[in-house]
């Protein structure tokens, strides 16, 4: 049977619809895009893991990050809680606090931090708690990336090394969290001005 041009035509315009119409993953993926953008400005809880790139050991953290924006610029604050193995069978409690900053590129900050660990001087417990001794350990800087997406989810990857004149094995963090709350200007930089200590 000898098929007429307008017929095939009309075939090839019914096996092509459902492309036209485009797939639902692309759909759902547009509609992510297009959703409410979160303000970078707040305060994030996150949690995750610092490996030592020598030896592989991984200590868990997490804690409190206060991020600020001023034009291209940021700062954060840290307030995280980690533990490191004691000379006994209970680990060390310790915090580790410090302030950072650098450039906003889009919605990546990309910056230096740099932060003490403040050890408890009792095994397996917190050393922020109530007259317990504390002892600061050693200074560190860290080079960091901190991606935030629209919907508020931030992940943050550092790279650590001791200041000049300490001793510390290089480690990789990684930080996974969600905003939850606004953190104003003044906030962040009054939490930045207390931390870190010198020792």
């Amino acid at each position: 049977m000898e098929l007429r041009p307008w017929s095939i035509a009309l075939a090839a315009a019914l096996l092509g619809a459902p492309f036209a119409c485009g797939s639902p993953e692309k759909s759902e993926q547009a509609s992510e895009e297009e959703g409410e953008e979160v303000p970078i400005p707040g305060m994030y809880h996150v949690d995750g893991a610092t490996v030592d790139k020598a030896s592989g050991e991984r200590r868990e953290i997490s804690g409190t990050v206060i991020l600020a924006v001023d034009g291209d610029n940021y700062t954060a604050t840290f307030h995280l809680a980690t533990s490191f193995p004691g000379s006994g069978t209970e680990p060390v409690a310790a915090e580790v606090i410090g302030s950072g900053e650098g450039k906003v590129e889009g919605r990546t900050l990309k910056g230096t931090a740099r932060t003490q660990v403040v050890v408890s001087s009792v095994p397996g417990v917190d050393p922020s708690f109530a007259f317990i001794p504390r002892q600061v350990s050693t200074r560190l800087i860290s080079d960091s990336v901190t991606t935030i997406a629209r919907n508020g989810a931030v992940v943050i990857r550092t790279e650590s090394r001791g200041e000049e004149g300490e001793h510390y094995s290089p480690t990789m963090t990684t930080l996974k969290g969600l905003r939850i709350a606004t953190a104003p200007l003044d906030k962040a930089v009054s939490a930045g001005a207390r931390a870190p200590a010198q020792r």
